[in-house]
């Protein structure tokens, strides 16, 4: 009768030897598959959200310009005091004031500016009388190097209407 052995001992002269388990991990080529394919990914998705990132906030500062400058409209309508947006000519800031009174102070976003780096407006003051009326026209046109939005301003009607087409 022969004993079977519970165990047998890997021969390095040639004897026979057990095969070796898998065991259930990955393989170093498997991992170094998945790692570059991961890496191509990432490298076609990371530069299309930069570019939507830059649109949304064009377009966040754009929308936020004509909220102030419709409250600014509200403000003079509705008060016996004028409201004024006051907009740096070469900076991104501006501020709304109610007569003197200055009700807020805001900024563009941090990628936005001034197409050709400065306000085109014939007037830096954009002031609504007591009819909501404006006392200045023209258009601001905002970039960020790559889209432009454009607001219109129209003197008398006090109208704001902004136009652009997303990307």
């Amino acid at each position: 009768m022969q004993h079977k052995r519970a165990w047998q001992m890997p021969s390095c002269w040639g004897g026979a030897s057990r095969p070796r388990e898998r065991s259930g991990g990955f393989t170093l080529l498997e991992t170094v598959v998945a790692v570059a394919v991961t890496v191509v990914a990432f490298s076609m998705v990371v530069p299309m959200t930069v570019v939507i990132k830059r649109a949304a906030d064009l377009d966040s500062s754009a929308l936020d310009l004509i909220t102030n400058l419709r409250t600014a409209q509200s403000i003079g309508a509705t008060s016996d005091q004028a409201g004024i947006i006051w907009l740096d000519p070469y900076d991104t800031n501006y501020h709304m004031t109610q007569g003197t009174v200055t009700t807020g102070t805001y900024s563009l976003a941090t990628d936005v500016t001034y197409v050709d780096g400065y306000l085109q407006l014939p007037n830096r003051r954009i002031s609504y009388d007591n009819l909501g009326d404006a006392q200045v026209a023209g258009k601001i046109r905002l970039t960020d190097g790559r889209f432009e939005r454009d607001i219109d301003v129209y003197m008398g009607a006090g109208l704001q209407q902004a136009g652009w087409l997303s990307p």
